[in-house]
């Protein structure tokens, strides 16, 4: 499947919605896409199709007719690719069944020049590798140029890319009032929770703290709060006050101190 070029999405651009569900009205106003004001898509020069053949039993027919029957074909949308998914080979592992039941389609945007994207589910339990995640096996990550995947758990929502044509790279999102936005990197907007998870743990204490007795508070793994304690420090966020402990403000400011630390002495208050 093609890398999705969103910003050349131009009049007559094909959508495959292989649902049953009714393709929307026609009607000039923005607001059935979404609520939002801003940057809001023109719906109106979607074609809807909302049944399709098998890949194997005629769909790359009906896309080729479809790309000569329009001006200037830039983009199809698959919902969901398992609609048009055929039944495996018996004969081939589910990597094999799956990359060769693909490959085709994604040989047809790459020769036509379409960009194809695939809607496809991710697993219930997810996986440390975002690709791990996709339902299936592997088959269908390798044959797409481009894999995205939305994801969310306990730190937000994050979309992650990686492909052939393109920089690995995990964004961090928002979606409020009907759009998405970009909150950040997703490494950075973490850290960024993360220090103020150390921020609230303190001030509810009330008093320094050892990063043992930050690591109890928050959750958050050892190493974490003290590589995070140490960058902390050196920005004055924190301030270490004695010991291995460490405070909002400084306690004393005594002559030629500072409030510089070494990875190695935040270590868990022992």
């Amino acid at each position: 499947m093609k890398s999705p070029r969103l910003t050349a999405l131009r009049p007559k651009v094909g959508t495959i919605d292989t649902r049953t569900a009714k393709p929307p009205p026609k009607t000039s106003d923005p607001h059935y896409a979404t609520p939002d004001d801003r940057d809001l898509p023109d719906m109106l020069r979607l074609e809807w199709v909302t049944a399709a053949p098998h890949l194997d039993k005629g769909f790359l027919d009906r896309l080729e007719r479809w790309r000569l029957s329009v001006k200037d074909p830039s983009l199809v949308v698959i919902d969901v690719l398992q609609r048009i998914k055929p039944v495996g080979n018996k004969n081939q592992n589910a990597y094999e069944s799956d990359y060769s039941t693909w490959a085709p389609l994604q040989e047809w945007a790459t020769r036509c020049g379409v960009a194809v994207v695939g809607l496809h589910h991710t697993k219930k339990g997810g996986a440390d590798d975002p690709l791990e995640a996709l339902s299936g096996s592997n088959g269908l990550s390798a044959v797409a140029d481009t894999t995205i995947v939305l994801d969310q758990d306990q730190n937000g929502r994050t979309l992650y890319v990686r492909g052939r044509d393109v920089e690995e790279k995990e964004t961090a999102l928002r979606f409020i009032g009907g759009a998405w936005s970009i909150a950040g990197e997703a490494a950075e907007v973490r850290r960024s929770g993360e220090r103020n998870k150390i921020l609230a743990a303190l001030d509810d204490h009330g008093q320094p703290m050892a990063p043992a007795d930050i690591v109890a508070a928050t959750g958050m793994q050892s190493l974490n709060v003290r590589q995070l304690l140490f960058k902390m420090a050196k920005a004055e966020q924190v301030f270490k006050v004695g010991g291995a402990r460490y405070w909002l403000k400084p306690l004393i400011d005594p002559p030629n101190s500072d409030n510089a630390i070494t990875p190695d002495e935040a270590d868990d208050g022992e």
